[in-house]
C-alpha cells in the first residue's frame, strides 16, 4: 500500500518555498521576464521530437508504438543533476537506486539488482554492459551532461533491434553533433557529498564540411555514510577525456569519428566471509581501479531518396581491479544497417553484426574462474518492416533478430507493434515481442564465496556452462494523448510472461580447498533454468505548462512482479523493486534571468531488502548573470540527512545516501 512518510518541518518549509515561487512566477508581468529565457520547447515541439531507438529509423516520438520517454537537453539543464544515472530518476517505470558513492541498481519494470542483466544500455549506439555479469558498471559511464542531446529510455522488449539482454528495456544516451558545441565551455562544481567537478569542452570547425571537439572532465566525490552516520568509506574519483569530429563528403557521404579515456580510483571497504565461524568476517579497506578507452567510427550512406546505408565500427577496452579480482575485457563490434523506402507503403530496416569479446580474467580464494582468459563470438541477422496499412493513420511492424552465440548458440527474438494514429493529438498503440537474456561469463565459469555455513563449509555460487538463455513473452498496449495545447499525458500498461529464469539449486559440497583461507569445502549453488515469473503493471507521465514560463511534469509508475518458486539462494529479483513510485518536477522561468527547478521523487519500499520507503526532494536555483555566464545552488535530498536506497552490494555493508549542496559557475566563451 502507497504511504507518505509523516511531514516533518523541513518538508513544510520546502513545500512552502515551492509554492511561494510558483505565486511569485505567475504574478509577475510578462514584460518582466525576459523573453529569451522561456522555457525553449513547446509541447507540440516535444511531441514532433525524433527518436530512432525504437525502430533504428528516425521517426516521431509521440507515434511510436513503445513505451518510450526522452529526456531532453532541457531536462538535463533543468534537473540540477551532475551524472547519467541521477537523470534517468525522472523516467516512469525505471527504477534507480545508488547504493554508494558511486554504485548504482538501475533496471527497468523490475528485475533491479546489483547485476541487473536485463536492461541494455548503450551511448551513440555503443553497447556499454559488460559481458562479465552482462550489467552495468555506471561509474565508469560517463560523459559531460552538456554534450548530451537526449536520452530515449523504451520501459519494455526491444531484442527485435538490439538484441539480447534488450530484455525489460533499453537506455540509449545519444550526444550532440560536434557542429553543435563550437566555441569553449567551461564549469565547475564544488560541493558536500559531491566534492568538485570540473569540466572544459572546446569546439572548432574542420575544413569546410567538417566539425570537431574535445572536452576533459574530472568528477571527485566524497564517500556515502553507514547506518551509523560515519564515512562509508567509498569515497571515488575520475578523470575522463574524449573527443568527436564530424565530417561530410558531397551530400550523400558523412562520417563521424568519437572516442574516450578515462580512469576511475575508488575506496572500496570489502566486508569478507571466512570459514572460521558462521559469522566471522574480514574487514579490508582496498582501492579499486578502473580504467578504460573506447573508439567509434560511423559512416552514413545516402544511396537514393530511398536508400541508406550506415556502418559502424567500436572497440571497447575495460580493466577493473581491486583485492578480489581483476579483469581486462575488450570487445569489437562491426554493424552494418540499411533502410529501404522503395516500396509504397512500407519501410524496411535490415542489418547484421558481429562482436567479438576477448577476457582475461585474475581471481583470489573469494572470486575465482574456471578459464583465466576467454574468447566469445556473437553473429546478428535482423529485419523490420513498418507497413502502412491506412495512409497516415494505421501501421503494422513485423520483425525478428537471429543470433548465434558461443553461450547458447541460436537464438530468435520477434515482434509486433501496431500504432493506430487516431488523429494529429491521439496515438493508441499495442506490441507483442520475445527477448532473450543470454547467460555471461559469471553464469558459465565463475564462483564465488556467498558466506560460512559452518566452520570450515563455505556457500559458494558456481558457474554451469549448460545454463540457457532466459525468455520473455511481453503484451504492451499503450496511449497518448494531447487533449489541449498545453497538456499531453503518456500511458503504457504491460504483462510480462518470464520462462527459464535461472535460480540457485543446491549441488553436492565437494572440497576440501587449500589456499590463503585455509581447509575448507565449498556447498556449491548452481544456476538451473528452472525459473518462472510474471509481471504487470502500469506508467503514466504527463507535461502541463499553466503559462509560458512554467512548465510542469509528472510520472507514476506501479509494479507486480510474481516468481512461481521461491529462491533462497539470492538468484531471484523478488522485492528488490518497489511496486509505486512517482516524481513530480516544476521550472519557472523567474524576472531577471532567474530560474526554479524543483524535482519531488518518491519510492515505494524495497521488501526483499528491508530498504523503507523514501521521498527525495531536489532545488536548483541558478541565475544567467551574462549571456555566458551562468551561476546556480542545487540541493538534493534536501528531506533527510541519509537514507537507504539499495542493500550493500556484494562483499559490502549497505550505504545511506547523504543530503548535499553545491554551487556550479559555468562560462561559455
Amino acid at each position: 500500500m502507497l504511504r507518505i512518510p509523516s511531514l516533518n518541518y523541513t518538508t513544510v518549509l520546502c513545500s512552502f518555498a515551492f509554492m511561494l515561487s510558483a505565486s511569485s512566477a505567475m504574478a509577475a508581468n510578462d514584460a518582466d521576464l525576459d523573453p529569451s529565457k522561456l522555457v525553449n520547447l513547446s509541447l507540440e515541439q516535444l511531441s514532433n521530437i525524433e527518436v530512432t531507438s525504437v525502430s533504428k529509423h528516425s521517426e516521431k516520438a509521440s507515434e511510436a508504438a513503445a513505451a518510450i520517454y526522452v529526456i531532453t537537453q532541457e531536462d538535463i539543464r533543468q534537473s540540477g543533476m551532475t551524472k547519467i544515472p541521477e537523470l534517468l530518476r525522472m523516467v516512469p517505470g525505471l527504477d534507480v537506486a545508488q547504493a554508494g558513492s558511486h554504485q548504482w541498481a538501475i533496471s527497468s519494470r523490475g528485475s533491479n539488482d546489483q547485476f541487473a542483466n536485463k536492461l541494455l544500455v548503450l551511448i551513440d549506439g555503443r553497447t556499454v554492459y559488460t559481458p562479465l555479469f552482462s550489467g552495468v558498471f555506471w561509474d565508469v559511464q560517463d560523459t559531460p551532461l552538456q554534450d548530451i542531446d537526449r536520452i530515449e529510455v523504451i520501459r519494455g522488449p526491444g531484442a527485435t533491434i538490439w538484441g539480447a539482454n534488450a530484455v525489460n528495456g533499453v537506455i540509449n544516451i545519444i550526444t550532440k553533433e560536434a557542429k553543435d558545441t563550437q566555441g569553449g565551455l567551461a564549469s565547475q562544481s564544488f560541493g558536500s557529498f559531491e566534492n568538485a567537478q570540473t569540466v572544459g569542452r572546446y569546439g572548432a570547425k574542420l575544413g569546410d564540411a567538417g566539425y570537431m571537439r574535445i572536452y576533459a572532465k574530472y568528477d571527485d566525490d566524497d564517500a556515502a555514510k553507514n547506518a551509523a552516520g560515519h564515512d562509508a568509506g567509498d569515497a571515488w574519483n575520475k578523470a575522463q577525456s574524449g573527443f568527436r569530429a564530424d565530417w561530410k563528403t558531397g551530400e550523400r557521404q558523412s562520417y563521424t569519428l568519437q572516442g574516450d579515456i578515462y580512469h576511475a580510483g575508488e575506496q572500496y571497504p570489502f566486508l569478507l566471509p571466512i570459514p572460521a565461524a558462521v559469522g566471522a568476517f574480514n574487514s579490508v579497506n582496498d582501492r579499486e581501479d578502473a580504467t578504460g578507452g573506447n573508439i567509434l567510427g560511423r559512416w552514413d550512406n545516402k544511396i537514393s531518396d530511398t536508400s541508406d546505408l550506415t556502418t559502424q565500427v567500436y572497440y571497447d577496452d575495460a580493466r577493473r581491479g581491486n583485492y578480489i579480482y581483476a579483469t581486462n575485457i575488450q570487445t569489437m563490434d562491426v554493424e552494418v544497417k540499411h533502410v529501404w523506402t522503395e516500396l509504397k507503403g512500407q519501410e524496411i530496416v535490415s542489418g547484421a553484426g558481429y562482436r567479438f569479446i576477448d577476457a582475461s580474467m585474475r581471481g583470489s580464494p573469494y572470486i575465482s574462474f574456471t578459464e583465466n582468459s576467454r574468447r566469445d563470438d556473437l553473429i546478428n541477422v535482423f529485419a523490420q518492416d513498418k507497413i502502412t496499412l491506412v495512409p497516415k493513420e494505421l501501421f503494422l511492424t513485423l520483425g525478428s533478430k537471429f543470433e548465434d552465440n558461443d553461450f547458447t548458440g541460436f537464438e530468435y527474438e520477434p515482434s509486433a507493434r501496431l500504432s493506430w494514429l487516431v488523429d494529429d493529438k491521439q496515438t493508441v498503440w499495442g506490441a507483442v515481442s520475445r527477448s532473450v537474456r543470454n547467460p555471461n561469463i559469471a553464469l558459465d565459469d565463475i564462483r564465488f564465496l556467498v558466506g560460512t555455513l559452518a566452520p570450515g563449509l563455505m556457500a559458494g555460487r558456481v558457474g554451469d556452462k549448460g545454463v540457457d538463455s532466459e525468455n520473455l513473452i511481453s503484451y504492451e498496449l499503450g496511449y497518448r494523448v494531447e487533449p489541449r495545447s498545453n497538456l499531453s499525458v503518456d500511458v503504457s500498461t504491460f504483462y510480462n510472461d518470464y520462462r527459464q529464469l535461472i535460480l540457485g539449486v543446491q549441488g553436492v559440497p565437494f572440497g576440501p580447498i587449500f589456499d590463503q583461507l585455509g581447509a575448507y569445502g565449498i556447498a556449491p549453488v548452481l544456476p538451473v533454468n528452472v525459473g518462472t515469473a510474471s509481471s504487470y503493471g502500469f506508467e503514466v507521465s504527463t507535461k502541463w505548462n499553466p503559462v509560458n514560463y512554467w512548465q510542469l511534469s509528472a510520472g507514476y509508475s506501479y509494479l507486480q512482479l510474481k516468481f512461481d518458486q521461491p529462491d533462497p539462494f539470492g538468484f531471484s529479483f523478488n522485492g528488490k523493486s518497489p511496486n509505486n513510485q512517482f516524481n513530480v518536477r516544476s521550472s519557472i522561468e523567474l524576472p531577471y534571468n532567474v530560474n526554479f527547478d524543483t524535482s519531488l521523487y518518491f519510492v515505494d519500499n524495497l521488501t526483499g531488502q528491508g530498504v523503507p520507503q523514501y521521498t527525495r526532494l531536489d532545488t536548483k536555483l541558478s541565475w544567467q548573470a551574462l549571456d555566458n555566464v551562468e551561476l546556480s545552488l542545487v540541493g538534493q535530498n534536501l528531506l533527510d540527512n541519509k537514507h537507504s536506497e539499495f542493500a550493500g552490494f556484494l562483499y559490502q555493508q549497505q550505504s545511506q545516501i547523504p543530503r548535499s549542496i553545491y554551487g556550479n559557475i559555468t562560462w561559455k566563451f
